[in-house]
């Protein structure tokens, strides 16, 4: 039996596992969580995945957590095509990718994305009941980064950093797709996979990033992954999630 607990709408860590699944052809259990209300601090999740974190992935009873780690194990527990290069180098590259993925580009997308939305996020509530919920936070990295984007205290350098980091990756990540139909190579991977769930909406939130003139060969990409099967199928069962206030009447 397959478990995969994760948010809505469907992207970056959650995304991922999803599509992992799907492009593998997994048949597995969802179990969504409501993170405008805050599920994932809960006690039952946290007896989960203790760092109240998702994407959480339950195998045959065992417990799979960190969105890389789960979809390399995805490709080796089950049937379906292969999502990792079987040339060694090809696949040192998809790791790098990655790697780059969620400790670079990632981060700053992240902080980018957190201080445009957790305003909105936490809806009307009160500070008081802000802070009961940031205090359950058991990553004291992300209370910290949650609480700035939630005040608006996040230093406009950081921010400007972030922007310079996401521009400069898009350049990057041009020059890879300008050679090759693929970020590695001529073969679909996981780095595609990452690539697309932290990425493709850049398109649309920065269009002075990416866009027809300066980033063509990453527009081409994104158009490709589209078309894929599982990627329409991701799309399709992406939506918003309630507010707080519609999830409790």
């Amino acid at each position: 039996m397959v478990e995969l607990y994760f948010f809505q709408p469907l992207g970056s860590n959650s995304g991922r596992v999803f599509l992992a699944l799907l492009e593998k052809g997994v048949a597995f259990t969802e179990r969504e969580l409501n993170g405008r209300a805050f599920e994932h601090l809960r006690p039952e999740y946290l007896a989960v995945n203790s760092r109240g974190q998702v994407p959480t992935l339950i195998h045959d009873g065992r417990i799979f957590t960190e969105g890389t780690a789960i979809c390399e194990y995805i490709d080796d527990a089950f049937e379906g095509p292969p999502l990792r290069p079987r040339d060694p180098r090809e696949r040192w590259s998809m790791r790098r990718w990655c790697r780059f993925i969620d400790s670079d580009l990632g981060r700053s997308l992240m902080m980018i994305h957190w201080n445009r939305i957790v305003p909105a996020f936490v809806g009307s509530r009160t500070r008081e009941e802000v802070e009961r919920i940031l205090c359950g936070v058991p990553d004291p990295d992300r209370r910290r980064a949650w609480r700035r984007a939630y005040l608006q205290e996040t230093p406009p350098a950081e921010l400007e950093e972030s922007q310079r980091r996401v521009a400069a990756a898009s350049q990057r990540i041009e020059a890879a797709l300008a050679g090759s139909p693929w970020i590695v190579g001529t073969r679909y991977s996981l780095a595609d996979i990452d690539l697309f769930n932290f990425y493709a909406f850049v398109a649309e939130w920065s269009p002075q990033i990416v866009n027809d003139r300066l980033t063509p060969h990453t527009l081409a990409w994104i158009g490709r992954m589209r078309e894929r099967p599982a990627v329409r199928e991701l799309r399709a069962r992406t939506r918003v999630p309630p507010s707080p206030a519609a999830a409790s009447t």
